[in-house]
């Protein structure tokens, strides 16, 4: 059986899915980072090279043109892609790579590398979709959203609940470390 080296964390906005892939870089440093293009400005602390490839737009659409992101959307007002070239490099390498996208991207990536493709569906705790949507919101508040981009992220949410059973496991995030635990045993398993 081949091994997965492609660690796909798809999520609705707020779900923790960036503290959740830090953590597992943190724990193993030999695994790679997918760093994400994006339009939008760096939020409070983020480093470009490190947390995203921050690019105008002007970039973006030369990238888009030459055919080098594998993916690429237009979500809450920005621009955000999947670069191939690192992904290919991963394989290639046998490197473990940690992919933090939205769930579109990560069906992209999962549909062009089917056999390298591991999937994680991360979603809040709540017992029924509001709720979610009450974790949520809190969540982005505290984030530092502003409401009218929450709103966005909000109305988004139940659209990305749908994509759920894409994914090859999905997890409830009420406790970051128990669900980085459990899928980085996941992880280990299947690279």
């Amino acid at each position: 059986m081949m091994k997965k080296n492609l660690i796909i964390l798809a999520a609705p906005s707020g779900t923790g899915k960036t503290s959740i892939c830090k953590e597992l870089l943190k724990r193993n440093n030999k695994w790679k980072f997918s760093i994400s293009a994006t339009t939008r400005e760096p939020r409070s602390g983020e480093v470009d090279g490190i947390d995203y490839n921050f690019l105008d737009s002007s970039k973006f659409e030369h990238y888009i043109k030459f055919g080098d992101f594998l993916e690429w959307e237009f979500v809450h007002g920005n621009k955000y892609g999947t670069l191939i070239q690192p992904l290919e490099e991963a394989i290639d390498s046998r490197s473990v790579m940690i992919l933090d996208v939205d769930v579109k991207g990560g069906e992209a990536i999962m549909e062009e590398f089917p056999d390298e493709s591991l999937s994680f569906f991360i979603e809040p705790p709540g017992d029924d979709v509001a709720e979610q949507i009450e974790v949520l919101t809190e969540r982005l508040t505290k984030r530092g959203d502003i409401p009218t981009l929450i709103k966005q992220r909000l109305k988004r949410f139940q659209l990305e609940l749908e994509y759920k059973e894409k994914f090859n496991h999905s997890f409830v995030n009420s406790d970051m470390i128990k669900t980085t635990d459990e899928i980085e045993k996941l992880i280990k398993e299947n690279v």
